[in-house]
C-alpha cells in the first residue's frame, strides 16, 4: 500500500447511524470513482463480527480490529443510545490509537465516545443536539457546538446525518481539491458544499430554553414571523400582557430585552442563507425585512463582521 495514501478505517458499533456512515463513505466512494485513487477506506468492528445500525441492517467489516493500517483515521461511528450505555472495550481502543498516533474522528454519537474516552477534553465538538445535555452534564470540559461539523481540529467531528459527507467534502477541500469536492457534489446531488459554520436546525425547545409559559409563546411567535417582523407591542399584545411586563420576563430569563432576541433570531436563521453562498446578499436583506445598509450593519453587530466578509471566510480555496 502506499505511504502517502490516506486511508480512513470506519469503526461502527451496535446500534450506529446508517445515513451518517454511509454519507462519509459515499463521498469517498465517488472519490476513488474519478480517479483520487490515494483515498482509502475500510470497515471495522470490535469483534470483527456484523454489526448491526439502528435501522437494523447489519454491515460487515473488512478490517480485523488488532490490524489498522499504520497511519489510518480512525472514524468512530455510533448511534442514539451511546449517551445510556458504556463501551469500555471500544474506549480502551480510542486511548491506544490515540496513543499509537492514529489521528481519530468521531461522527454522530461517536462524538459521545470521544468524550467518553477523554479525549474531548478542552476541545470544541460538533455534537447532535439530542446529545448535548449529556455531554454539558457529563463532561463539562468539552466545549460543545451545534455546528453541523468541525473540521479543521485535532479530533475533526460532526453532528451526524448528512454532516458527515460535508465533513468528508471539507477534508478534500482543504487538501486542495476543490474541482474534485464540486464534481462529487454534483454526483451525489448535494446542493451546494455547506459550510462548517452553519448550525443544526435546533428544536423549537432548545434554541431558547424556558419554562416560562408566557416567554415561550412570545419566541414561538418570533420564530413564525421572521421575515415580515412583529413589533414587540404586538407580540405583547396577542399575549396580553404590557410591553413592559414582557420586556421583564425577557431580561429575567434571558438578560436580553425581547427586541434582541427577536433580532438574533431573525439574523440567525438570515446567516444560514449568508453562508450557504447561493443567492445575493440585498436578496436576503430584503427576505428578512431589511434595507441592505441596516442589514449589515445589524448583521455586524451579532456576529462581529459584515455579511459579505462571513460568507468569504471559510469558502473553499480556488485551486
Amino acid at each position: 500500500m502506499a505511504s502517502d495514501r490516506t486511508h480512513f478505517v470506519f469503526v461502527i458499533e451496535t446500534g450506529f447511524t446508517m445515513q451518517a456512515f454511509s454519507s462519509a463513505i459515499e463521498v469517498l466512494r465517488v472519490a476513488r470513482k474519478l480517479g483520487a485513487d490515494d483515498f482509502a477506506y475500510q470497515v471495522a468492528s470490535l469483534d470483527d463480527a456484523p454489526v448491526a445500525a439502528s435501522n437494523g441492517i447489519s454491515v460487515l467489516p473488512d478490517c480485523p480490529i488488532t490490524d489498522l493500517p499504520r497511519h489510518a483515521i480512525v472514524v468512530i461511528v455510533s448511534g442514539a443510545g451511546a449517551d445510556r450505555t458504556t463501551n469500555p472495550d471500544l474506549i480502551a481502543k480510542l486511548r491506544l490509537w490515540n496513543r499509537q498516533g492514529h489521528p481519530i474522528w468521531a461522527i454522530s454519537s461517536g462524538v459521545v465516545r470521544l468524550a467518553q474516552a477523554g479525549l474531548a477534553d478542552g476541545a470544541r465538538v460538533a455534537a447532535h443536539w439530542e446529545d448535548i445535555t449529556y455531554l454539558k452534564e457529563h463532561h463539562p470540559e468539552v466545549e460543545i457546538s451545534t455546528r453541523l461539523f468541525i473540521g479543521n481540529a485535532r479530533h475533526p467531528t460532526c453532528s451526524g446525518g448528512g454532516a458527515a459527507s460535508d465533513l468528508m467534502l471539507d477534508f478534500l477541500s482543504r487538501s486542495g481539491r476543490t474541482e474534485l469536492v464540486e464534481e462529487i457534489a454534483s454526483r451525489l446531488m448535494i446542493d451546494g458544499v455547506r459550510d462548517g459554520r452553519l448550525s443544526q436546525s435546533l428544536p423549537e425547545q432548545m434554541r431558547y430554553a424556558t419554562a416560562n409559559k408566557t416567554v415561550f409563546a412570545a419566541i414561538r411567535l418570533m420564530e413564525a414571523n421572521t421575515f415580515d417582523a412583529l413589533s414587540i407591542l404586538e407580540i405583547a399584545r396577542r399575549l396580553d400582557i404590557s410591553q413592559r411586563q414582557l420586556e421583564r420576563l425577557f431580561n429575567a430569563e434571558f438578560g436580553k430585552t425581547p427586541a434582541i432576541v427577536y433580532a438574533e433570531l431573525r439574523l440567525g436563521e438570515a446567516r444560514q442563507e449568508v453562508l450557504a453562498g447561493r443567492r445575493p446578499l440585498i436578496d436576503i436583506a430584503l427576505d428578512y425585512g431589511y434595507q441592505p445598509r441596516q442589514f449589515s450593519k445589524s448583521y455586524r453587530k451579532v456576529f462581529g463582521l459584515l455579511p459579505s466578509d462571513d460568507r468569504k471566510a471559510n469558502q473553499p480555496p480556488v485551486s
